[in-house]
């Protein structure tokens, strides 16, 4: 333990004294890997399908806040939508306009959840997001990564009727639009990921709040269980058998992820816990103090000592610092 927690010191340290660096390259390796997978899930406007134009906009947002990346990412699925069908980007634009409105009313900054909410859900392991933003942040932030989940199932549920936004028959717009309404209307299974989202943030939040000891490992526990219990009763009901599979082993990978959580930023000693009682005019206050447990830091010092060097002085010299006869010194 003693080597993980030195480990984790040399990573703050690290992060505490190049934190300008480590942020512009965190943004500009999640814009490539957000840009390029809507350039390889889309992909129908060809001007913008190129590596140089992904690079282009990861190295500019890398400098933005990171809400002017979730804007971009936006903007790219719009063109994208635009150059297959007007009525599938009509859909999206409704759709991005309320998200956006939820957004930057109520979880303005967590721009990094709504971007990778949709990409892991592309690798199929999204229940990491959950129990990771119950661990770290308030109800208020869950709505970016329901956007971000919301707006993947959009984009899935239009590649999964491609074949009728291809179409070149011009009589079928109502067709198109009535299609592209349904892909976001009648998509049981978002509405049950939303909700396993929402519960299992919740729960997780409500329990790590707690005094009690070992809250945090509680609630990423529990709420890993409940997670998975929704989704495994949901996708039997809605007859996808195919996803139990990825749904056990996400939730194994979130219970991985949120034990790093815990240890990065909720690392405490129970053993040593404390609790103070004072009061003043008005009140008296009950107190329970945990220590966190970290390493001293050592800090080395290093003593140069280096030999006086032997000088010669002649009897001349001597007598003329003394101002006195040389023969006095004989």
């Amino acid at each position: 333990m003693t080597f993980l927690l030195e480990i984790r010191e040399k990573l703050r340290n690290l992060y505490g004294k190049y934190e300008i660096y480590v942020v512009v390259a965190v943004k500009f390796i999640l814009g490539i890997a957000v840009f390029f997978w809507i350039n390889n899930e889309l992909g129908y406007m060809e001007r913008l399908n190129q590596l140089a134009v992904v690079l282009l906009l990861a190295l500019v947002c890398a400098f933005l806040p990171i809400g002017a990346m979730v804007a971009a990412a936006g903007g790219l699925v719009l063109l994208h939508f635009s150059a297959l069908s007007l009525e599938v980007c009509a859909v999206w634009l409704g759709l991005l306009l309320i998200l956006f409105c939820l957004y930057w009313r109520f979880a303005p900054g967590h721009g990094y959840s709504a971007l990778l909410t949709p990409l892991l859900c592309a690798m199929r392991v999204p229940q990491v997001m959950p129990v990771a933003m119950g661990l770290l942040e308030g109800p208020s932030s869950y709505l970016s990564a329901l956007s971000g989940a919301a707006a993947f199932f959009y984009i899935r549920g239009i590649q999964e009727n491609i074949a009728v936004f291809t179409a070149e028959d011009e009589a079928e717009g109502f067709s198109k639009l009535s299609v592209a309404l349904k892909a976001l209307a009648d998509n049981k299974e978002m509405y049950l990921v939303l909700g396993a989202f929402l519960v299992t943030s919740l729960a997780v939040y409500a329990i790590r709040r707690q005094s009690m000891a070992y809250a945090w490992s509680i609630a990423l526990f529990v709420g890993n269980f409940i997670q998975m219990g929704i989704l495994l009763v949901g996708y039997i009901l809605l007859a996808m058998p195919g996803k139990i599979l990825w749904a056990i082993l996400g939730t194994l990978l979130s219970v991985g992820v949120s034990l790093i959580l815990e240890f990065f930023f909720y690392n405490l000693d129970f053993s040593r816990v404390e609790r103070v009682q004072f009061e003043d005019d008005e009140y008296y206050y009950f107190v329970k103090a945990v220590p966190k447990m970290f390493v001293a830091r050592k800090d080395k010092r290093v003593k140069r000592i280096t030999p006086k060097k032997r000088t010669t002085v002649s009897r001349k010299q001597l007598a003329e610092e003394l101002d006195i006869d040389q023969d006095l010194l004989d």
